[in-house]
């Protein structure tokens, strides 16, 4: 980020991470192109540069570093959703052309081959990153949100909320010893956000935002769906209404200050917790 004036930074990702010279399609990494850019790490052919996608939104396209008590992460934001979901689809599922939901507006991303890290560190370098489409957290109205903010405050909140709930995944996969894709994690995730964008935790905008309706079924496009897709569908509802007791625990455990705000001391408490179990807290 030092070395590259910020109109170059999208050419120089591509050098280092050549998943995005690969337009999505379909079996794209099972192509002779993928293995021998992403793979082996090939220098690129002039028909490789020719057919690379370019961004939709050039000045919408931001990169920095986020700091927290956990470690230091790459974060890759884009103004406009198609830009977002052109990254998403070439790191997160190796250029597969997959069917993004419209509510899903980041993602935390490890293990991804890096070039430049191989070449110049060691072969056994990866890199992990987090991407972000600044938009209303997952496509909450404004109109939703305790207080009622302007459109642009929103905006900003939206990202505080992301950027801190893809850092929690983060410090989640270092306490338990993986990045965990399930209802609770996505719990603890959004306490984090929720608290870092808007100073307070709400069930309802938690409920709101996984897309779930007040006796746990789901709205359309929902996010929830994304997160039981291990589980047997006769258990989705019982999971949903776990996820909404405990959100409903939460709040009110916070409120009466009986679990810290700050991030890493919350987490400690609520990573040893359950679904479908109460949450329970010494001395509450």
């Amino acid at each position: 980020m030092e070395q590259t004036p910020v109109q170059q930074r999208w050419s120089k990702l591509q050098k280092h991470l050549p998943q995005l010279r690969i337009q999505p399609g379909r079996n794209t990494r099972r192509t002779e192109r993928y293995k021998r850019l992403v793979l082996q790490g090939k220098q690129p052919n002039t028909a490789d540069r020719e057919c690379a996608p370019l961004l939709a939104d050039p000045r919408g396209f931001n990169m920095f570093l986020a700091s927290q008590p956990w470690g230091t992460v790459p974060v890759l934001s884009f103004n406009k959703q198609d830009d977002f979901k052109l990254a998403l689809r070439c790191l997160a599922f190796r250029c597969e052309d997959v069917n993004l939901p419209a509510t899903v507006h980041s993602q935390a991303i490890s293990g991804l081959p890096h070039w430049g890290l191989i070449r110049e560190i060691d072969s056994k370098c990866r890199c992990q990153i987090l991407l972000l489409h600044r938009a209303p957290y997952s496509s909450i109205p404004a109109d939703q949100v305790p207080g009622e903010p302007d459109a642009a405050t929103w905006i900003e909140q939206s990202q505080q909320w992301r950027l801190a709930h893809e850092l929690t995944h983060i410090a989640c996969q270092r306490l338990v010893g993986e990045m965990r894709i399930n209802l609770f994690d996505e719990l603890l995730a959004d306490a984090v956000g929720m608290l870092a964008g808007l100073g307070m935790y709400s069930a309802k905008l938690f409920r709101q935002g996984l897309g779930l309706k007040k006796d746990a079924t789901l709205m359309h496009n929902a996010r929830a769906e994304v997160y039981v897709s291990n589980l047997k569908p006769e258990d989705h509802r019982r999971a949903f209404l776990a996820v909404l007791e405990r959100a409903e625990e939460l709040e009110k455990l916070l409120n009466d200050g009986c679990l810290p705000r700050e991030p890493m001391p919350l987490l400690q408490i609520l990573v040893r917790q359950r679904l479908n179990q109460p949450i329970t807290v010494c001395g509450a």
